[in-house]
């Protein structure tokens, strides 16, 4: 039982994860995807009439519009070096001036060849505003350590037989060799703004995702889109382990919503290679948008469930019929990265067990962990060892390790319980002080913070708009439940003259206010009716009796409506 014990401690406090598991390589690993690399074959591609794309010339893809009399550029690569090489190429198919560079972010894979396409003609440079602070922050604030984990995140100083492809390209073109052209933004606009090039009409609208300075380009007489990083062959970067700001999941959701309404024919996404078909991009979008919505909204769900993100990222997989799809696959980021930065975006770092407010620094932890080992002692002995010798911060540290075994284990409550009280005292930070305390008690069984929730009444629902009330139901559906349902329910309400929809899809729950056209089910009713319904001021007994009386009415099956209600409880 000692040797369990401690076997266990060891693997406990050397994963990054609750259990992560080792394995033996097969001969069927293989990495990095090796079919993948197709997406960045060098060339460039003609999406249709006047407009190329430079594909696998540096890690991002450039974009060449042809007018009547000159070029407009669509990102110019990474640097200096690679955008000549693009430009080549660009010239061997027309010779016009460029007119104008449009940037669709902030990233210096976009920006870094701009002087190569800049310095003829000197021509306009279109950007989002919000990209002059981004430019900024990145190029002093935070570039050393920017660069540094860059350089890490894409394998800079790897020999280059090791770098099989970097997931949205096939290599980073910014090194310590490359020569970096960025030229500022000389027109920059807030919402959106439509250009005009001789005959060509260009719609540039702010589109935030992958960053706050996203924009899409929409060339509306040639039904072409080109997305910049909100859509790519590979699972949306909602978090790259370089360091980046929260990227707003559905923020990005309704970007990519905004792009499924132009029922476009051609995307030219500024990573991998070009998609046509009004359908086949249709159906690449909503999958895009469904899979991010998914993660964040079982996050999310999760979140208030009182999970740790260790715990989350355990339980949060897309479902097959996504995680199939060739447009989410984790060529890139990784899921588990987005559900811990997720969980960090809403509540922060803090994951609410007290042992991480104060923890040992990992120099001493591995300390005590190696003089564990010398002695074999069971973990217990050594947690009340600590209590007595008044090393609260390391007794919590090895409760924890017991109860991750068994949640229930009585004494390792009472050992972590005793060690919070005690380290409650030594804080002069009351939120740090409570925190303890509260817990403490949790442990003992005295206290029950549940029974202080502050729960709403049918007074303040009044109040509530139903938007609000309706923006929570996609993160309180029950996924697992709702994988093989298709449905849109329309509501509409008799007492303000209005409706709204929501499309159950997949364990995805898409709301719209406007409605659907041809919804499965129609439910006419009165705010407040529905408001304590989704609030769960209703049982099943008094929602069976407003359907009874007319209170409800539904068009398409009363029990079909019980349904989908129930799709939103555990």
């Amino acid at each position: 039982m000692k040797k369990f014990a401690f076997i266990f401690l060891l693997l406990f406090i050397s994963c990054s994860e609750q259990q992560e598991q080792s394995k033996e390589l097969s001969e069927t690993d293989q990495g990095l995807s090796l079919d993948h690399k197709s997406e960045f074959t060098q060339e460039v591609v003609k999406v249709t009439d006047r407009v190329f794309a430079g594909v696998g010339f540096g890690l991002a893809n450039s974009i060449m519009i042809e007018s009547d009399e000159g070029l407009v550029i669509v990102d110019t690569l990474g640097s200096e070096e690679r955008a000549i090489a693009l430009l080549t190429e660009f010239r061997k198919i027309s010779s016009k001036p460029i007119k104008a560079i449009i940037y669709t972010h902030n990233h210096l894979d976009h920006l870094g060849g701009a002087t190569i396409f800049y310095n003829d003609t000197k021509p306009e440079v279109y950007a989002q505003k919000n990209i002059l602070y981004n430019i900024a922050n990145i190029s002093t604030t935070i570039r050393p350590i920017i660069f540094e984990r860059s350089a890490r995140q894409f394998g800079i100083p790897l020999p280059e037989e090791e770098i099989v492809h970097q997931g949205i390209g096939g290599f980073l073109e910014i090194n310590s060799e490359s020569t970096l052209g960025v030229v500022m933004p000389t027109i920059v606009f807030e919402d959106s703004l439509t250009i005009q090039v001789d005959n060509l009409t260009i719609e540039l609208v702010h589109v935030p995702g992958e960053t706050d300075d996203h924009l899409y380009v929409w060339l509306p007489d040639k039904k072409v889109v080109a997305v910049g990083d909100n859509f790519y062959r590979s699972f949306a970067n909602l978090y790259a382990i370089r360091g980046t700001k929260f990227r707003n999941p559905m923020e990005w959701v309704e970007s990519l919503d905004k792009i499924r309404l132009l029922n476009a024919e051609y995307l030219i996404p500024s990573h991998t290679r070009p998609l046509t078909g009004k359908e086949n991009i249709a159906n690449a979008l909503t999958d895009y948008r469904d899979g991010i919505q998914f993660v964040h909204d079982q996050t999310i769900r999760y979140i208030n469930k009182g999970l740790t993100p260790d715990e989350i990222v355990q339980r949060v997989k897309l479902p097959p019929h996504l995680a199939e799809s060739p447009y989410l696959k984790e060529f890139y980021g990784s899921i588990s990265s987005y559900v811990r930065s997720i969980f960090s975006g809403y509540i922060g770092w803090f994951s609410g067990n007290i042992t991480e407010l104060h923890p040992l620094e990992s120099k001493i932890k591995a300390e005590k962990i190696a003089a564990l080992a010398a002695k074999q002692v069971k973990i217990v002995d050594e947690a009340n060892t600590a209590l007595s010798n008044g090393e609260f911060q390391w007794a919590m540290e090895l409760a924890d390790v017991l109860l991750a075994i068994n949640p229930d284990d009585s004494e390792a409550k009472n050992i972590k319980a005793k060690a919070a009280d005690h380290f409650a005292l030594t804080q002069t930070a009351s939120n740090d002080y409570y925190f303890y305390k509260t817990v403490a008690g949790e442990l003992r069984g005295e206290i029950d913070v549940t029974a202080t929730n502050n729960k709403i009444t049918p007074k303040q629902l009044r109040g509530t708009p139903m938007k609000t009330i309706m923006r929570s139901l996609p993160v309180n559906l029950n996924a697992d439940k709702a994988i093989e349902t298709n449905k849109k329910i329309v509501f509409k309400f008799l007492d303000i003259n209005d409706e709204f929809g929501i499309h159950i899809r997949r364990g995805v729950a898409q709301l719209s206010f406007v409605g659907f056209d041809e919804p499965d089910l129609v439910v006419t009713t009165n705010q407040q009716t529905l408001k304590e319904i989704f609030a769960g001021l209703k049982n099943v007994a008094s929602i069976s009796l407003a359907l009874t009386d007319g209170t409800i009415e539904v068009e398409g099956g009363k029990i079909e409506f019980l349904k989908i209600l129930s799709l939103f409880k555990d």
